[in-house]
């Protein structure tokens, strides 16, 4: 017994998580970071106009340094750590600055989109437009490691990596995009992107300081409390995962039709290297599946029935070649006749 006992408690040990700091210092910590003045307020407007600078001409360094200086979280942490101790007064503080953060930022992005000269759809924009039941996981599993650097006494590093793992600004700054540009597909979709941000990481907030016992130590009585408000955190969190989970199949079928794309384009090509593809872009619409082919190859000097043939090979992606318009495409058109004819000489031989 002894022996099983001592690798026991020693795995008890390893996987334990001591509190480094007094409960009542960890509460100040937490209202502290809620507060949206001074030195808080500044450090939003800089992050917000560096990470639409970033997003504006598509620069991740500039992107990661806004995340790694953004004060966004401190509400979000400071409104689900007040749920979970039911105190009223740290819930609607929280909820007041947290409001009047998600306005400044929206302001501040907006007014830098709407002078910017630069008004293109860059692909770190588009990044930040779709999120999926992944983006769902980092910000929970962000939450979680947000309070432990809290709980910690030197927590500035985890805090710092949190910010960005869960990437809360560069949405907001997405939605800003969207208001400037009247695009409201970015507007909506930054947005939402932003709030399933904001609700993870509260929730993994909520659900550590039950854990760790921050609850019990400021209620008494509390496992009435809790299966309610499990309860009614579960049924919310099902209805925010669900147009994620959506987004994530758009995705996932997107992704699968680029890779039958490609894999289709390299079936074509061994069968048919005569044909000069210059690009190809695939896509889906009302149900069906498509690829459009761009070809070099005059439709003179190209059997049709090689790419009816072509068409054959896989059935669920239709073809739809096209001709690249060409100044000299009679010259080049000659020169591709006289590889053919080698070709053929060649293989005579």
């Amino acid at each position: 017994k002894k022996s099983f006992d001592m690798p026991y408690h020693k795995l008890k040990r390893t996987l334990a998580l001591p509190r480094e700091e007094d409960e009542r210092f960890t509460f100040a910590e937490i209202e502290e970071g809620v507060y949206f003045r001074g030195h808080n307020l500044w450090l939003l407007v800089l992050s917000m106009a560096i990470a639409s600078i970033g997003l504006n001409i598509n620069s991740p360094a500039a992107v990661i340094g806004a995340m790694l200086i953004s004060p966004l979280m401190g509400p979000v942490v400071g409104l689900s750590f007040g749920l979970s101790i039911h105190n009223k007064n740290l819930v609607k503080l929280s909820l007041y600055n947290w409001v009047i953060m998600i306005v400044t930022g929206l302001v501040a992005s907006t007014i830098y989109f709407l002078i910017s000269p630069f008004h293109q759809e860059t692909s770190q924009l588009a990044a930040f437009k779709e999120a999926t039941i992944f983006d769902c996981m980092l910000a929970l599993f962000g939450g979680f490691a947000w309070f432990l650097g809290i709980i910690r006494k030197e927590a500035i590093k985890v805090i710092a990596g949190v910010a960005v793992a869960t990437a809360c600004i560069p949405p907001l700054c997405t939605a800003g995009y969207g208001i400037a540009n009247l695009n409201w597909d970015f507007f909506f979709g930054g947005m939402y992107y932003y709030l399933i941000n904001c609700f993870f990481i509260g929730v993994g907030t909520w659900i550590l300081s039950i854990v760790l016992g921050y609850q019990k130590y400021y209620l008494e009585k509390v496992e009435k409390r809790n299966k309610k408000d499990i309860l009614i955190i579960t049924i919310i969190s099902l209805l925010v995962l669900f147009p994620s989970i959506l987004l994530t199949q758009k995705k996932w079928n997107a992704e699968k039709l680029k890779s039958d794309a490609e894999e289709y384009i390299d079936t074509i090509q061994k069968q048919n290297p005569e044909l000069a593809i210059v690009n190809y872009k695939a896509e889906e619409e009302n149900g069906e599946k498509f690829l459009d082919i761009t070809i070099l190859n005059d439709q003179n000097f190209i059997d049709s029935q090689k790419l009816d043939a072509a068409d054959l090979l896989n059935k669920e992606i239709k073809l739809r070649w096209h001709y690249a318009p060409n100044s000299k495409a009679t010259e080049i058109n000659y020169l591709q006749q006289q590889i053919n004819e080698l070709k053929k000489e060649l293989e005579k031989k």
